[in-house]
């Protein structure tokens, strides 16, 4: 427990430290190509502990290091000097425009460059193609009519290629109804489908009661395992179990579960040829679990420009995915209860960490795309507030009275207090319920 609690606070720091720090260093870059002054750029909040001074800016290190902060001269009325040219207010408002837009900016250029680089490495993941494999009695699926076999091509008209992208769009959808098309015995169908409401690991989330059909076909070998001692072929498929016949993983999946560790015997078709063999007994490992062998995987590892263009799409995709979280909110199909706190945030940092740090990279990547796009909406306070008002300004020609921008102000930290307020709450009782369901 003290280990895991220690892992979740360094992945925290790690993820929204960086993150948020990243997103002051596109404001304090920008200030700095229009000269405006300025006066602190912080690492970390609260205490100072340790810097230097260069020109008008001390650069700190400041004792709590979650993201950080920059301060301008004159970056509020009450503390602006009209005869300062060197101050935030007293710059054209194109100017300010880009400076408040450069800490969102800089959020998603974090995006697409942390999902191009993991593309460049090269990822390994199974082939899991939007087929029905299994439907829950009593669940959607079942109840709009879905079975086993049914290839998933389209979801309230966007297209559907991996299992992948149909779990997402239910988990983002709960009580939601979608226009689901499918194809069975090669005529192309259609139906609604709502998914119900079930609470995670990771919060509220939509359910259908489907699992993809994975056929049993051996993918990579690992060299020396009891798998390869068996005899295990790539491309080898498993057509019985200890005598009973098998047509999906998770039938596989079962078998592999009720033997505890014993030997299992296979019967393969490879080629016209029935292969007997037996999978040997081992200490049954969760990381390994079909002892050396692998289903089929897809390999992708892309080049710069295809890794870019890659990157640029699946967070396009995500924005649509947060577009449709926030819309749903607003419709009150959705509830604040699907917002993540900070102690969510810590948890599933910390689940990340401990996976690999390409994992780790993903999910900063993904909060990146959602920190940059939430500074963007026109709320008080927030970066898209402040660029809102200049919009309106530049709009009538001339500025808001300060009485009014106060007010606008007091507002939006009255709303974005509350709303803060709410999270915490319920990031507080459904990480305690949690501890308390084990």
């Amino acid at each position: 427990m003290a280990s895991t609690f220690a892992s979740n606070l360094l992945a925290f720091i790690i993820v929204l430290g960086f993150l948020i720090f990243a997103h002051e260093a596109g404001h304090f870059f920008v200030a700095k190509l229009f000269r405006v002054r300025v006066l602190v750029f912080s690492f970390g909040f609260g205490n100072r502990l340790f810097g230097f001074k260069r020109g008008d800016t001390d650069y700190r290190v400041s004792l709590i290091p979650l993201g950080g902060y920059v301060r301008m001269a004159g970056d509020t009325p009450e503390e602006s000097t009209p005869t300062d040219p060197a101050e935030f207010l007293a710059k054209p408002k194109w100017q300010r425009f880009l400076i408040l837009l450069a800490g969102p900016f800089m959020n998603v250029v974090i995006a697409i460059v942390f999902l191009a680089v993991i593309s460049m490495v090269g990822t390994e993941a199974p082939i899991i193609n939007p087929v029905i494999g299994a439907i829950s009695p009593g669940y959607p699926a079942a109840r709009a009519g879905l079975q086993v076999g049914d290839r998933i091509v389209a979801v309230n008209g966007e297209p559907i290629t991996s299992f992948d992208d149909l779990r997402l769009v239910i988990t983002m959808n709960a009580d939601s109804p979608l226009k689901v098309e499918y194809v069975r015995n090669g005529v192309r169908h259609a139906t609604t489908l709502t998914p119900v409401k079930q609470e995670s690991d990771y919060g509220p989330v939509g359910k259908a009661g489907i699992l993809p059909l994975i056929e049993p076909v051996v993918g990579r070998v690992r060299p020396g395992s009891p798998a390869e001692r068996a005899g295990l072929r790539s491309g080898d498929r498993i057509v019985a179990i200890n005598g009973k016949p098998d047509t999906q993983f998770a039938e596989f999946d079962s078998a592999i579960e009720q033997s505890k560790g014993a030997a299992i015997a296979l019967d393969l078709q490879r080629g016209a040829t029935i292969v007997h063999t037996v999978l040997p007994a081992v200490h049954f490992n969760p990381r390994d679990p079909y002892r050396g062998f692998y289903p089929p995987t897809l390999v992708r590892k892309l080049s710069l420009i295809p890794a870019l263009q890659d990157s640029v799409e699946q967070n396009w995709k995500m924005l649509n995915y947060a577009f449709v979280a926030i819309g749903r909110i607003f419709r009150h199909e959705g509830s604040v209860k699907e917002l993540s706190g900070p102690i969510s945030i810590a948890r599933i940092s910390g689940d990340m960490f401990r996976r690999g740090w390409m994992d780790l990279v993903a999910l900063m990547a993904m909060i990146s795309l959602q920190l940059g796009v939430m500074n963007l909406l026109p709320i008080p306070v927030l970066d898209g507030g402040h660029i809102f008002i200049l919009l309106i300004e530049g709009a009538a020609r001339h500025d808001l009275s300060l009485n009014v921008k106060e007010r606008i102000q007091q507002l939006g930290f009255a709303l974005l207090a509350a709303l803060m307020i709410v999270v915490m709450y319920n990031d507080v009782v459904q990480n305690v319920l949690r501890l308390k369901n084990g």
